[in-house]
């Protein structure tokens, strides 16, 4: 979709105030906040903007268990770290 930052910035808007009115806020998230201004400037795409969305909610959701990746990619219990130190 080929449209201008006026426009898209229009359809944000509406977007964020359904999800508001269905009770599910998104405009609180900084991460979806700069990825909508990315989007709506133009340098991303919707399907960019949702895959890197994903992956940023994946990570937070890792975070909040308490679980790190490796550099190898393995999960991690949070206190491994500190146990590789002594």
């Amino acid at each position: 979709m080929s449209t201008n930052p006026e426009t898209r910035r229009a359809i944000a808007q509406r977007v964020i105030y359904r999800a508001a009115a269905r009770g599910m806020p998104i405009d609180k998230d900084p991460a979806f906040l700069t990825l909508l201004e990315e989007w709506t400037r133009g340098d991303i795409d919707v399907k960019a903007m949702r895959e890197r969305y994903l992956d940023i909610i994946a990570v937070q959701a890792a975070e909040r268990r308490g679980l790190h990746k490796s550099p190898l990619g393995i999960k991690l219990p949070k206190w491994s770290d500190e146990a590789n130190e002594e």
